[in-house]
This record gives C-alpha cells, structure tokens and sequence, in this order.
C-alpha cells in the first residue's frame, strides 16, 4: 500500500489520537498493528481512545502513553473533549461515520483510515479496502486489514501476532475466586459457548455437555463454561451444565472482569470457542484452542496461529454472515459433531508443549469444490483424475460415453445414469444427466425444493443438508448446470459408489440368511434397532422420500445405513404426515416376509417411536401403512407378481 509522505518524518512532539474498534475481538486483532505503530512513533505521545471494555481488556499496555474514554456516542460532544488535548494526528481503526467526523469537528490536521461509511470526505489520508467484482467487500483477515494502516503509516508489520498482557493481582484473584483449580490433575478446559454476533454462531447447548463429559471421563478434565454477562449467554451455560453428567464450573454464577477472565485463559490447557472474541484472548495468550465456524468466514479472523484447530461446517448454505439461521436446521453448526471436536481435543492434549506444532490445522466438515470452467464444480481430489478423461466442461460430460449405461426400460427420456471409474484416486463413480427436462418438472421440482433449482442441483441440496444433519449419504464429487433465460437447459451430479455396502434389496446380513437360529437373534433386533433409528434421525430432519424401498437404503460393511436416490428427497411443504406414512408403507411393502416377521416389524415400529407400547395414534398409524402397503400390492397382482412383504 502506497504510504503518504507526511508519515515519512517523525516529530517528536506529535501528539496522536488512536481510536480503537468497539467489538473485543477486533480490538485484539488490532493488536499488531498497534504495536507496529508504537514503534514507528516512539518518541510520540500516543493515546487509545476506547470503550471501557476494550480499555479493560487491552490493560495493561505498552503500545500507548494514556486512554481517553468518551461520554456517549455524540460526535460534537466528542470533538469538544478532543479539542482540549491538542492532537496532531488521528489514527482511526474505528469504521464509523461519527468517529471521522468527531476528529474533524476536532480539527486534527492528519486524518488516516479507511473510506467507508460515506466518510471519506472527512479523512485527509483514505485507505480503501480491497472489494470483489459484486462490489461486497473482499473477506481478508482483519489483522491485516488494521496492519494495512499501520504500514500506510511506515510502520512493521511483518510480524502478526496478537499480544496481551495480565496484570499479577488478577492472578491473586483468581487463586482466591477458585481454589478448586489447584493442584488439578487433568486439563483445565475452557468452553466458550456464546456469541454476541448472534445465535447462529452457536454450537448446541448438548453437545458442549457431550463434549464435557467425554474430556471429564477420558483425561480426567476440568471443564469451565464462560459466557458474556448476559440472559442469553447465562442460559446456554444453564442449558449446558443441566445436560451435563458432571459438575461443571459456570461463570455465569461467578463472573469476572476483563483482567481477570485474562488471568484465568492463561491456566487452560485448551480453550473450545465458537468463532467469537474470547477466542481470540486465548490465541494472545498463546493457549491451545478449537474454534468452531459456521455462518462466518474464517477468512475475516484468520491468525493462522499455529495451536489452533478450526472446524468449519461448510456446508451448501456457508458462509451466510447472518446472525440467526433461517434455515429448519441449523446445518452449519451442526454439521459439526461432537467426535470430531473430541478427536481435535484429543489431538490439542496429548501433543507436547505450545510450540509443538507448526501449522495451524483446519478440518473441513464438507468437501471443497473448485469451480474450473463455466458453472462446473469440482471437488479439488477429483481434478487431476476427470482431467485425464477429458471431463472438464459440461460439454464433455454430455458427450461423455466411455462408461457402463445403467438406463433402465422406466427411465425417463430427458435423463441417463453411467458408471465409470477414475483414478486417482481408484473409485468407482456415478453420473446423472438431466438434458432438457420437461417444464413439468422443473416447476414440480421448484415447488418441492422451495426456489428455482436445477434437477442436479435439488440432489445436491438434500445430500449436502442429510449429511450435515448425520445422516450417511453418497459423496457428491463434481456438478453443473446450464440454464436458458428462465428453465434449465441441462445438469449433471457425479457421486462415490458407497464403499463396501449393498442395498438392502439385493443383500441383507448373513444372520437373516437360511433357517431361523436363536444365536442370531441378538443381532437381528440389534439391526432392526440401528434400522429404526437411522429411519427415525431423516425423518426427523423434515425429509421425505418418494422411494423409501429397501433398494435405496444402503448397508455397509462398517455397521452403517446409508440413503440414496436423493433426487426423490424432498421436504414437504404441505402434508407432511402424509409422506411419513407413504415412506414407512414402501419400506413395510419392500421388506419380505421370508426374512421379516409381524414381530420383527412391530418391533421396527415400537423403535422407530421410541416408546415402550403402542398408543392409540400410533395403531391408528400402522393402519394407514399397512392399508398403504396394501393398495401398492394392487399393482403386483395387476401383473402376476406377489408383493416382498406378502411372500
């Protein structure tokens, strides 16, 4: 960034005004700008103007000589206040309209900051942040953003770590505020469930309290819950310690000042954040640290600090920067299982001291897709294997033929199914082309998917949201779409085989195999339990299938269920009891009567309720599905055949 030649001499007698950013967490990203600044103007006076908690929070400092705080918000209450102290620069790291016109109301000569919010006419010195092509601001790590100035300014600013120091009497305070820290013998664990961006940052209260109780279990940890002194960060932290198992140390019963919530960050030996400012306290402090992203950018607080693991839910609807999710299911967030934030734990406490490892870790829940020519995505592992077959557009893929055709006699003219394999690495991959599907469909598929979505792209859509939400579905690994002025012309989807897995039409586990033999017993009514469950969790998700037969429910080798077919899921916007029905009737209708008894199906039910005994809804719903069942048999009996569950 080119610098200003006022900045290029320093006077010693210069006075210079700093006006620090409000959110805590930008304060500390701040950090290093304000230490390279410190040093380019050492001979200076230099003064931080801040709110009370950013005061609090940076103290005590060695960037500046004093702090001003305002009264209010009043910009002409504010130049007044600054006239009085006769500063001859301004550094505004605040964005703010107000703060650029209190310092010219001021009349400080040198005005440095950026040239947003429509104040740029107010600023003798414009810094303008980099934007992309739509004109929204480019997503750059605000450290650099704040170093920007200060290298405008001629200062340092190689060097990008956030620093903050401790005040030895919070120490004394916190020895005194919790003896029960003393002489632990597993970790201390901090927890920061909050956020005061929004909801939408939050990981669930539950599984916190899983997480808690599996560190408290396994490394004999000692877990604390810190959250803002506020209603509804004091609930999450009731919320989690009520579904704990164990005693949890709450600080909303025993909350402390911005000093001392430093003193106690310093004693973790690992802090789990979502994506909010104490996060940030403990990356300065240099504690080991797992920070949970969703609806945000990582790319905005990026520190690339090397003993912090980010997991990042970076599903379909990701990064939407919107404080409460308007989505039926918070997918980013919970996208984000409490194995993989214990793995990461498991991983931060049982490697050696803070300077153990090298390189910030990142753990993507989703895969990444590059888009490489117009509207053709693909996952980056793939790029190099499609390159080798000439699969690089969506006219190759229209054109591709060197595969195995799975078109079946009922298949639709508009679309087409092959198989093919690709190496590396060696996979066996599926592809659907949707090429001119009639106007009927796409506006049927509009209506069922809620927008206007291509047909590739309402499979995407449903896979991307059930995995998100637990349930195992085929890995899509490149898609397109090509569209006219208003209806599709053409779309594709490739996705994995399942590894390892068959449909549960062509193969069931060997124990329902041959004459019934009590041995297999257990395992039968441990699968018809897993079936249920896993049958249970997408319902639960609001989805529905148009085809839940046995033939589009996979099973893996690995004890796993998996759906496919995803096309034909939907979430119903009217009637939605009635789809349940229609889904359990098809997998009652394709379950045969030869592996399948009425106990083992009672059981099926009585599972997938998760009650004890039937109610009177519940066999008014079994009704339905088996007169369901029934009127689908019709079509059997029509041609000769015998239905599965009437064998």
């Amino acid at each position: 960034m080119e610098r200003s030649a006022r900045y290029e001499m320093q006077d010693t007698k210069d006075k210079i005004l700093v006006w620090l950013p409000s959110p805590l967490g930008d304060a500390i990203l701040c950090t290093p700008a304000l230490r390279a600044i410190r040093k380019r103007f050492i001979s200076c006076e230099i003064a931080f103007a801040a709110e009370l908690p950013v005061r609090e929070l940076l103290s005590p400092c060695k960037f500046n000589d004093n702090w001003l705080q305002h009264r209010g918000n009043n910009p002409f209450v504010i130049a007044r206040e600054l006239k009085k102290h006769k500063f001859t620069r301004a550094i505004l790291f605040k964005n703010s309209f107000g703060s650029a016109l209190a310092v010219r109301l001021a009349g400080i000569p040198a005005r440095v900051g950026y040239a947003r919010e429509g104040r740029g006419f107010l600023l003798t010195d414009r810094l303008y942040p980099p934007k992309l092509p739509d004109g929204r601001f480019k997503p750059i790590s605000m450290i650099d953003y704040y170093r920007g100035i200060a290298d405008y300014l001629g200062g340092d600013t190689r060097d990008r770590s956030l620093e903050l120091s401790i005040e030895p009497k919070s120490g004394n305070k916190i020895d005194s505020r919790f003896p029960e820290l003393a002489g632990v013998r597993g970790p201390i664990v901090i927890f920061v469930p909050g956020g005061a961006f929004g909801p939408s940052k939050c990981w669930p209260s539950e599984r916190f309290a899983e997480t808690a109780d599996r560190l408290i279990a396994n490394y004999n940890a000692t877990v604390i819950i810190s959250v803002a002194p506020q209603p509804l960060e004091q609930q999450i932290a009731k919320e989690i310690c009520a579904h704990s198992k164990h005693k949890l140390i709450n600080l909303a019963e025993r909350p402390l000042g911005q000093g001392e919530l430093k003193a106690l960050f310093s004693r973790a030996d690992l802090v789990i954040a979502n994506d909010t400012g104490p996060r940030h306290i403990a990356i300065a402090l240099r504690r080991k640290v797992i920070t949970l992203f969703g609806p945000n950018d990582p790319a905005w607080t990026d520190t690339n600090y090397e003993n912090e693991i980010q997991i990042i839910g970076n599903v379909p609807c990701a990064p939407c920067t919107k404080p409460v999710c308007k989505k039926a299911g918070h997918l980013c967030m919970e996208a984000i299982t409490v194995e993989m934030v214990c793995d990461a734990a498991k991983s931060a406490i049982l490697r050696g001291g803070p300077e153990h490892s090298k390189t910030q870790t990142v753990i993507k829940v989703c895969r990444e897709f590059a888009e490489t020519s117009k509207s053709f995505f693909i996952d980056t592992d793939y790029r190099t294997a499609f390159d080798r077959l000439g699969l690089a557009s969506i006219d190759a893929v229209f054109s591709f033929s060197a595969a195995k055709n799975l078109a079946k006699d009922n298949l639709a003219a508009y679309r087409s199914r092959l198989q093919f394999e690709t190496s590396p690495p060696p996979t066996t991959v599926f592809l659907k082309r949707y090429d001119r599907p009639p106007i009927a469909v796409q506006l049927k598929n509009w209506f069922s998917h809620r927008g206007r979505k291509a047909c590739s792209l309402c499979e995407l859509e449903s896979a991307s949201e059930l995995a998100a939400q637990g349930i195992n579905t085929p890995k899509i690994i490149c898609y397109g779409e090509e569209w006219g002025t208003l209806f599709e012309k053409r779309s594709f989807i490739i996705s994995e085989k399942i590894p390892d897995a068959e449909s549960l039409e062509r193969k069931l586990p060997d124990y329902f195999e041959g004459p019934f033999m009590v041995k297999n017993l257990k395992l039968r009514r441990d699968f018809i339990a897993k079936s249920a469950a896993f049958v249970r969790r997408f319902h639960q998700t609001a989805y529905r299938h148009r085809d839940f037969y046995f033939s589009h429910i996979y099973y893996g080798n690995n004890g796993e269920f998996y759906l496919i077919d995803l096309a034909r899921a939907f979430k119903p916007v009217l009637l939605g009891q009635r789809f349940r029905t229609k889904d359990i009737a098809q997998l009652h209708y394709s379950a045969p009567a030869g592996r399948f008894s009425r106990t083992d199906r009672m059981r099926f039910y009585l599972d997938y309720a998760g009650e004890g005994k039937l109610t009177a809804n519940d066999k008014a719903f079994i009704h339905k599905v088996i007169k369901k069942a029934e009127l689908m048999s019709l079509h059997d009996k029509k041609h000769g055949r015998t239905a599965p569950f009437a064998g």
